[in-house]
């Protein structure tokens, strides 16, 4: 078994001198956290470079679509269009995270937004990112449904890091949703008829003192794994 993280972030800022170093940096702790926790190899590629014939290039068991920090608006779409179809397919177990769920709803026709603009009242968690705008940031508990394979050993408010100002408006058609939290009422959608999965947060920046992203991720493995059993056997 392999699997493969799908890089979402844009070329602008991979040749900037300094986003560009610090989101390979990013990236290489994210594959090394999948690869860990999956006990497998896990492969990277650009998003813009998916096509019909990565999954069996690559021998995937799995696919994990990361995050990014760039606005949608900046993506032309014929660059999504071989991500959008791999998405639809499903050929394998997917796992979208942040941009990565966001992706799985469009693909599936779901609108999207940002969270809007703070109220008057409401206290800014980090003005750093998205200024003035709602957003979670940090590790916060959701609300789960258990229901969801991916919550398997976990209470009904697992926290996981979250860095987000944007979310799904709606839930994809042929999906239901699985988790909530204040600001975000679609923190996680599961695919009724395959194992394809979105998450809001980010499972990847697990620690030793906020472990359940590392709980999600062997849920999610473990359905892979299973997945390919099955598949080996029937064939």
């Amino acid at each position: 078994m392999n699997i493969l993280l799908v890089d979402t972030e844009h070329d602008r800022v991979h040749e900037h001198p300094e986003t560009g170093a610090a989101h390979r940096a990013k990236l290489d702790r994210a594959r090394d956290r999948l690869a860990t926790v999956a006990g497998v190899p896990c492969a990277v590629v650009g998003f813009a470079a998916v096509d019909a014939d990565t999954i069996p290039r690559h021998g995937a068991a799995a696919v994990v679509i990361g995050g990014m920090t760039t606005e949608w608006a900046d993506y032309p779409a014929p660059s999504l269009a071989g991500l959008l179809a791999l998405i639809r397919a499903a050929a394998v177990p997917t796992l979208g995270i942040c941009a990565g769920h966001q992706l799985i709803g469009l693909a599936h026709g779901a609108p999207w937004g940002p969270l809007g603009p703070l109220a008057a009242a409401e206290v800014d968690p980090d003005p750093r990112f998205a200024p003035g705008q709602r957003k979670e940031r940090g590790f916060l508990p959701i609300s789960a449904d258990r229901r969801c394979p991916l919550f398997a050993g976990l209470d009904a408010a697992p926290v996981f890091f979250q860095s987000h100002s944007w979310g799904l408006n709606a839930v994809p058609a042929g999906f239901v949703a699985r988790a909530s939290s204040p600001w975000s009422p679609i923190q996680v959608i599961e695919r009724r008829d395959r194992p394809v999965f979105g998450v809001q947060f980010h499972p990847e920046r697990a620690d030793a003192a906020h472990p359940h992203g590392d709980a999600l991720l062997r849920n999610f493995f473990r359905l892979a794994r299973e997945r390919g059993s099955s598949v080996t056997e029937i064939s």
